[in-house]
């Protein structure tokens, strides 16, 4: 649009490929588009074709999967992620059933809520307490903020 003649000479700064919203963040000017038949010119219409031809349809997209598998969780935080699971679903399940709404989605296997909450339920404070420290991951915490 800089180019055009029937824009006054006023305003024609103002327009154009080279202006980035009246020389906005920064003050610089954008670069200029890729010349007609550039190999990077072609690369963004590629693209841009690409994206149009996909919008709204099924299927997979780049970046949908993860290009490598998560390790494998080492057999204590497997277990303490599996048993902080199965204590929400159940503490959900109670209040649901207190004050209504959804039940949570049954995610824990029967082990987790028919053994694990039940006898960690039935645990007094003085056997449970050592055992969550153990388990925990937060190492050297003492009561009111301080740590070791």
């Amino acid at each position: 649009m800089s180019a055009h003649d029937d824009i006054p000479e006023a305003v024609r700064g103002y327009f154009g490929h080279d202006k980035v919203s009246l020389f906005g963040e920064g003050g610089m000017p954008a670069a200029p588009p890729a010349p007609p038949g550039s190999p990077a010119r072609k690369q963004g219409e590629a693209a841009r074709a690409d994206a149009l031809a996909k919008a709204g349809t099924p299927g997979e997209r780049p970046g949908s999967r993860p290009t490598a598998r998560a390790p494998r969780a080492r057999p204590g935080r497997w277990f303490r992620d599996h048993g902080e699971q199965a204590l929400y679903e159940d503490t959900m399940r109670r209040l649901v059933r207190r004050y209504g709404g959804v039940p949570p989605a049954r995610e824990a296997g029967w082990f987790w809520r028919d053994v694990f909450v039940p006898l960690y339920r039935a645990m007094p404070w003085r056997v449970r307490r050592p055992a969550v420290n153990v388990g925990s991951s937060a190492r050297g915490w003492r009561r009111g903020g301080g740590s070791a």
